[in-house]
């Protein structure tokens, strides 16, 4: 199961969905669609090979998180861990902590 565009590969690894490529506006939609289909608790999502990734992105995975909260993020990349950081959702996201108690 897959789904590849110019801009990003979505797939599974194993028994893992794992995003190549870019996450921005122009394809969140695609990726929450994509990992909304999947009935996997918990959900680790491998962004290792995210080349790019904005607050859109960001945002789908917020989003995500909210109604799945045993979604994390593993193996980011390094453009993924920058806007992580920048935000503060590291611990949120990646590590599973609300960030809102």
């Amino acid at each position: 199961m897959g789904l590849d565009t110019s801009k990003r590969e979505l797939v599974m690894v194993g028994e893992r969905p794992t995003i190549r490529g870019e996450c921005d506006a122009a394809t969140a939609r695609d990726i929450a669609v994509w990992l909304g289909e999947l009935d996997a608790k918990p959900l680790e999502v491998d962004l290792s090979g995210v080349t790019f990734f904005d607050s859109s992105a960001l945002r789908t995975f917020l989003n995500m998180r909210r109604c799945n909260r045993h979604l994390r993020l593993v193996n980011p990349s390094k453009t993924v861990m920058n806007m992580l950081d920048i935000t503060g959702t590291t611990e949120y996201l990646i590590h599973g902590r609300d960030i809102f108690s």
